[in-house]
């Protein structure tokens, strides 16, 4: 079996290039380039891998290589089903050593069109670009066979991003293998797997049902089904013979994958010798209320009723309960403009937002065996890096192994939230749906939750829901092996609290069984997971708190300079407006302004211009340039975090920018253009 290496991947920027994100900034640039949480720029793996084909597409035309190549290195056009184990897999790439300020990334072109050997009206056009010198990495995961190749053709890309035609992009590609093979620790027999991944590139998990047009949402958990496909996918490929003796097993509710929920953000990372308390993660309660005021937090299922004057609490997506409080927190999430790319020349391009769960993020999800004979295998598929979710072979669903896979006796919140051992079981039960859930009754149809069924489950004579908190939502899947979907089914959102009433008091080991094998349909992939909650916790919550990050937040500073700039921009343009200087003198001044910059901020050129025009006219048309004088050196010379009222780097060229900034943005009119 051909092993998968790992190819690093350095781009040197030898000009200035554009890796335009589809977006324009209101009284900025018109093409913006893809800039990370932090405002540094970035380059999609989705983009680089449509420069990848084109470049070995010419690389066997000029070879006369395989055609099938092709296909199977970068995968066929709406292909579907399972992928061969050449296709490529690669990241986004991003700068090897990123400047301490952000603006040093980025320099401003001015564009128009011509016409007749005119400047054309209202096509003046700004563009961010990247300076060049600048360093890209990024990485390539591919065959051992497929190496040699792979770098002729990675040596073949000469231009990237856009207005290559102007001579921006212009760069040098090298790649070289850094590593081959991963040392998996061996997991021993276990009849319940724990596993935490960190995110490295973002991770798209559609979610369709709250998708429309050309947005798509993400959900905020990695689902047990995307973990079982990678699970299944590597099994299957990695070890057939294995496979194909335990898929029954494997592909039935006596293998079940649970959802991967976001960690605690306020806990410490687990690799950095976090001895913080962990507690298990829970889908946020449904049930809760407080009052308009945000005081009076409770469980209105615990209480028997929901008080009046009450409102549902706002608890986000993911919690755990400690001392008496509701801990709560949301997965961070993120999104990108795409561009589809019709071949049919008549048809227009369609783009398109997708949102992905962000980079960075740590995730804990479990698997629950029936046969514990079957770890050790399931446990090789988490290597040191795993892809997961949609366009994984797009550079998007890089996930790093962080925690695991590890044999703990059970999942922590049976123990957190659950009855343990020393806890009596009384007929009044708390259900808690841990995933979607509904059951099937007698004829086969959705049913919900079947009373009759529970009840038999529970080991007593009747159990009756006596009060809820729900929601329901469509779910569905794709069938790949018969490339059609699965019909969709009304089931109970995750967080969903059922009060239950029994006739007498079901034991222990009943409520066990069913929290580890699950109600209703679907189990293998997840659905159907359930908790008994004691009743003391819910009794007991009387306040909340919500968890933020603690992970390095976005450069702040340097995106509030930015938007203070562009602020400053707009209220400064009045003054330019009302001048009785004409737009070529402007011209002129920026020009001036421009040459300054590209020395060392010389602004004796600028201030003779001044002087010449204020000394040799009379005193009527002399006016307007003293006045535009005084604004323009006073903003020359007066420091710069004065100007935008906040701290910032100051020097002669930023002064110079700024300037430069405000005299490009006077010459549009509100549609972003020139004046006619």
């Amino acid at each position: 079996m051909n092993q998968r290496v790992v190819l690093r991947i350095t781009i040197d920027l030898l000009s200035d290039a554009i890796f335009g994100s589809g977006y324009s900034i209101p009284g900025g640039e018109n093409i913006a380039v893809c800039q990370d949480e932090k405002g540094f720029p970035y380059l999609k793996g989705s983009t680089f891998k449509g420069l990848l084909r084109e470049s070995l597409e010419n690389w066997l035309a000029w070879t006369n290589g395989d055609p099938q190549d092709l296909d199977s290195l970068l995968g066929a056009e709406d292909w579907q089903g399972l992928a061969g184990d050449r296709r490529i897999q690669l990241t986004s790439f991003t700068l090897s050593d990123a400047p301490k300020d952000v603006s040093h990334c980025y320099s401003t072109r001015v564009f128009t069109s011509l016409e007749e050997g005119v400047t054309k009206k209202k096509t003046l056009r700004t563009a961010s670009c990247i300076v060049k010198g600048l360093r890209f990495c990024g990485q390539l995961l591919c065959q051992q066979q497929d190496v040699p190749l792979l770098q002729n053709v990675l040596a073949g890309i000469k231009w990237i991003g856009t207005l290559r035609s102007r001579g921006f992009g212009r760069v040098r590609v090298q790649s070289e293998p850094i590593f081959s093979g991963e040392d998996v620790p061996t997991l021993p027999e276990a009849k319940c797997i724990r596993y935490r991944l960190r995110t490295q590139m973002p991770v798209l998990i559609t979610h369709l049902d709250q998708s429309y047009g050309n947005r798509y949402e993400t959900r905020s958990y990695i689902p047990g089904s995307a973990v079982r496909g990678m699970v299944m996918g590597f099994l299957s490929s990695r070890m057939p013979e294995w496979f194909e003796l335990h898929k029954d097993v494997l592909l039935s509710h006596r293998t079940r994958f649970l959802d991967a929920l976001p960690m605690d953000p306020e806990v410490e990372r687990r690799d950095e010798g976090s001895d913080v308390q962990e507690y298990g993660i829970l889908p946020s309660l449904k049930g809760f209320v407080e009052s308009r005021d945000g005081g009076d937090f409770q469980c209105s299922i615990a209480g028997g009723k929901r008080p009046q004057g009450t409102k549902d609490a706002n608890i986000g997506s993911f919690c755990s309960l400690q001392d008496g409080t509701l801990h709560y927190w949301d997965a961070q999430t993120g999104g990108v403009t795409r561009i589809q790319r019709n071949t049919d020349p008549e048809e227009d391009t369609l783009p398109f937002q997708t949102r992905y769960l962000s980079a960075g993020q740590d995730f804990e999800g479990i698997i629950l065996l029936d046969d514990p004979s079957l770890a050790p295998s399931i446990g090789e598929a988490f290597g040191s890096s795993i892809w997961l979710g949609a366009d994984r072979y797009e550079g998007f669903g890089q996930c790093r192994v962080i925690g695991g896979p590890e044999s703990i006796p059970q999942p922590s919140w049976w123990e957190d939230y659950g009855y343990r051992m020393q806890d009596e079981v009384g007929t009044s039960l708390y259900l808690l749906v841990l995933s979607p859930l509904s059951m099937v009754d007698e004829k086969g149809d959705p049913c919900g939750i079947d009373e009759v069924q529970l009840a038999k489950a529970l080991g007593v004579g009747r159990a009756r829901i006596e009060a809820c908190s729900t929601s329901t939502s469509e779910y569905g899947s794709f069938n790949r092996t018969w490339q059609c979907w699965s019909p969709s089914v009304a089931m109970y959102d995750r967080g969903s609290l059922f009060r239950i009433c029994c006739d007498a008091a079901p034991s222990r080991d009943c409520i066990l069984d069913i929290q580890r094998r699950g109600l209703g349909m679907r189990a293998s992939e997840g659905y159907g997971q359930v908790l008994f909650l004691r009743p003391d916790l819910l009794t007991g919550i009387h306040a909340k708190r919500e968890h933020k990050p603690t992970r390095p937040s976005p450069d702040a500073q340097a995106m509030g300079i930015r938007r203070a700039k562009y602020q400053w921009v707009m209220d400064q343009n009045q003054w330019v407006q009302e001048s009785r200087l004409s737009k070529s003198q402007f011209g002129t001044i920026q020009s001036l302004c421009e040459k300054a910059m590209q020395g060392d901020g010389d602004l004796k050129e600028l201030s003779d211009y001044f002087k010449k025009n204020i000394d040799n006219r009379g005193a009527k048309q002399s006016r307007p340039f003293q006045e535009a004088f005084q604004r323009i050196w006073g903003i020359l010379t007066k420091p710069l975090d004065e100007t935008l009222g906040l701290d910032c780097e100051d020097s002669s060229q930023e002064r110079l920018k700024l300037l430069c900034m405000l005299l490009d943005y006077s010459r549009k009119g509100a549609d972003g253009r020139d004046d006619p």
